[in-house]
């Protein structure tokens, strides 16, 4: 069974949409945004620099996605999870579509995933941590 296994220290970022706009000529553009290419681009060094392997094309993958968050102080210490923006499945798209045909070959291949949003305890970093893995 193939499995990569990642951790990416700082605040976890969600995939923002692309800014689209027309030019005075009436040519369109899109950008980016800048938190979202440097975040997509943190995961792909991240993947590189681990050494891993990829996993073959054409298996059946299994994602587990935990994002962790600091705790507002206005949060009250009772509240368990971060349940506000940014919303789990940007948070996920973020992930796939860093590692697609880097880790593996396409995010259709997922059949599987968990996302789990999560406060930090001190002193634990904020961090987005995951794990790929095919199914057998």
């Amino acid at each position: 069974m193939a499995e990569i296994h990642l951790t990416i220290f700082g605040p976890p970022v969600p995939k923002a949409r692309a800014r689209t706009w027309r030019d005075p000529k009436g040519g369109y553009h899109s950008k980016t945004p800048t938190p979202t290419a440097m975040a997509e681009e943190a995961f792909k060094a991240a993947f590189i620099g681990s050494g891993q392997e990829p996993i073959p094309r054409g298996a059946s993958l299994v994602v587990y996605l935990t994002c962790y968050f600091d705790r507002p102080p206005s949060v009250p210490k009772k509240r368990r999870y971060p349940n506000v923006n940014p919303d789990y499945d940007n948070l996920a798209k973020l992930v796939t579509d860093a590692l697609q045909k880097l880790a593996f070959y396409n995010d259709s291949e997922i059949v599987h995933a968990t996302i789990r949003k999560r406060y930090v305890t001190y002193p634990d970093p904020t961090r987005t941590v995951v794990r790929i893995r095919t199914l057998t």
